[in-house]
């Protein structure tokens, strides 16, 4: 299996999960993930995260399935902006979900520019 880096967006948003949380598993997690694959669906994208093996596992509640909410966020790409999820399986980051609000989400996420990262509440 070929591993990935994360893009510049998808490596915020998991940064961004991680503070917001404040699981010092989940930094150590964030601080070694790689992509094993990106499934398109035209309006968003599920990335299939791969932590070190070595990483702690959470502990915390939402761990054992997830979701946990990321961000939402605006870009002039993205119509409507959008939000993201953080699934977890067995106390690790799983899979990255990113969904526009609208009819689109570029395949590739240079293509958002420059993008904000907002708390939805």
């Amino acid at each position: 299996m070929r591993l990935h880096e994360p893009s510049v967006f998808e490596a915020a948003v998991l940064q961004w999960i991680a503070a917001q949380a404040q699981d010092e598993a989940l930094g150590a997690q964030v601080a070694s993930v790689a992509i094993a694959e990106r499934a398109y669906t035209v309006v968003g994208c599920y990335s299939k995260l791969i932590v070190a093996e070595n990483a702690p596992l959470s502990t915390a509640t939402y761990s054992r399935h997830g979701p946990l909410d990321g961000p939402c966020f605006e870009s002039k790409v993205v119509e409507l902006d959008g939000g993201t999820l953080l699934w977890f399986k067995a106390g690790r980051a799983d899979c990255l979900e990113i969904y526009a609000y609208g009819n689109y989400f570029p395949a590739d996420h240079a293509e958002l520019g420059d993008f904000k990262l907002l708390s939805d509440s």
